[in-house]
């Protein structure tokens, strides 16, 4: 699963678009002369467009702390920030570095149980210090980051009764607004964090908006400025970066281009799970299977997530390794049970894609009626419809895409879902037009998004 994800919302990408935020307050958004970028809301501010590089800059371009150095010191902070905090429990700055360093790491893991550290840590805060606007606001990013979206929301409000620091916290009401379908407010606050404070965060989260409207030329110069705008020598921030570049070029069926920027993230940091997952994934999808089964090997060694497991399963099972496959295939139903458990928002999509690719598809309907609950918007009610579809429901899947047509995020998986609908409600006037702007948007939707499976990857 990706971090804060994004991030199409799953946990990941949310999880993705909190750590955007967080990235700033490190350091690596602060301002510099931002290059040229066209966009519905901003006009020209020089004379002319530079050319789009098309490529991650190279390390050379670019240079980071070596990923081994980095990620030492993270733990390092971590062990020495837990020891102190006991020592010290009071001690509100150490208690919330201490939060902090645990989400950073359980994003770069995909640990579920870490972001809850982090969280815990914050609770700990709040009762500690109740009128101090940031442990509501900090925590309500993190919240956010398990799709606790009400708590979230509850927190940034207390924050600014607090004084908490409004750009902040607008940043996260914008992408609460974007989780809870509300596009009309959540769109030109991201337009206008991005015009009021260039900085890689808000060029970021501009670029992943661009991508969601169909307006790729625009999401590729927004992502590049993004990139011109990092100097935190940290690798996680520009690997991120590279991560949700590659998931935009995967989403339009330009797998071989997602490919060079996840191999990207991954040279900088070798052990990022959702680098290496995409890329795997990616490479699935291209016939690379060998290669795919290789770097899935690996990531099933850095993290307990029970995706990669059944995808890993599924690799198995196609080469003949049978056991090995219902081995896996059994550890990834365990693993899906127990996280839902503990973890069921930030679930119900994920488990969702596992019940739907073995076939229980009425659990999945379960699970993504309960999603599009807590997010009604386009991409979870696009996967309700499809698993409605799936269920026999043709009515109530023509109501669910319906309504993510009437929304403005435009994607392939919509337009695809909407032929199906629309063919089996016998309009293939509607059908065929619908499937023309699904092969539009990425021509390859045919070969990569199978019937009945509901494709929301992380950022």
């Amino acid at each position: 699963m990706d971090t804060d994800a994004i991030q199409p919302i799953s946990w990941r990408r949310v999880i993705c678009l909190a750590c955007v935020a967080a990235l700033t307050l490190a350091g690596c958004g602060k301002q510099k002369p931002p290059p040229h970028k066209t966009t519905a809301s901003a006009q020209p501010v020089d004379s002319g467009p530079k050319p789009l590089r098309g490529k991650p800059k190279s390390a050379t371009e670019l240079a980071t702390t070596e990923s081994g150095i980095y990620l030492a010191n993270l733990d390092g902070q971590i062990s020495e920030l837990t020891r102190l905090t006991r020592e010290r429990p009071e001690n509100i700055s150490n208690v919330m570095a201490l939060s902090s360093a645990h989400h950073t790491r359980g994003r770069f893991r995909g640990d579920l149980d870490e972001i809850q550290l982090g969280i815990d840590g914050l609770d700990a805060c709040v009762r500690l210090q109740p009128e101090n606007a940031i442990c509501w606001l900090t925590r309500a990013e993190q919240e956010q980051s398990l799709h606790r979206f009400p708590q979230a929301r509850a927190d940034v409000d207390r924050a600014k009764q607090l004084g908490a620091d409004p750009v902040r916290a607008a940043m996260l009401e914008m992408d609460l607004d974007w989780n809870d379908g509300r596009y009309e407010t959540a769109i030109p606050a991201i337009r206008n964090a991005r015009l009021a404070r260039a900085t890689t965060s808000t060029w970021i989260r501009e670029g992943q908006l661009d991508h969601d409207l169909g307006l790729e030329n625009e999401a590729d110069a927004a992502f590049e400025a993004a990139e011109d705008l990092i100097n935190d020598t940290g690798p996680l921030v520009i690997a991120h970066l590279d991560v949700q570049r590659g998931i935009q070029k995967s989403q339009t069926g330009r797998l071989e281009d997602a490919c060079v920027f996840y191999r990207a993230a991954v040279e900088r940091i070798p052990t990022y799970v959702a680098a290496n997952e995409h890329l795997a994934e990616a490479l699935h999808m291209l016939g690379k299977n060998e290669e795919a089964t290789r770097i899935y090997e690996n990531v099933v060694k850095l993290t307990d997530d029970p995706e990669f497991a059944h995808a890993l399963a599924e690799l198995y099972a196609a080469s003949g390794k049978t056991k090995e496959s219902k081995e896996l295939e059994a550890k990834a139903r365990a693993g899906y049970a127990a996280l839902l458990a503990k973890y069921p928002e930030a679930m119900y999509w994920h488990a969702s894609e596992f019940y739907m690719a073995t076939g229980d598809v009425k659990q999945a309907l379960v699970l993504l009626r309960k999603n599009v609950t807590l997010r009604p918007n386009s991409t979870s009610y696009v996967a309700l419809a499809r698993a409605e579809l799936a269920n026999g429901l043709a009515s109530d899947a023509k109501a669910s895409i319906d309504k993510a047509l009437a929304m403005p995020v435009v994607s392939p998986s919509l337009f695809w879902t909407a032929s199906r609908i629309y063919r089996r409600s016998g309009d293939a006037t509607k059908a065929d037009a619908f499937r023309a702007r699904a092969e539009k948007l990425n021509p390859r939707i045919a070969t990569d998004e199978p019937d009945d499976v509901p494709r929301d990857k992380a950022r």
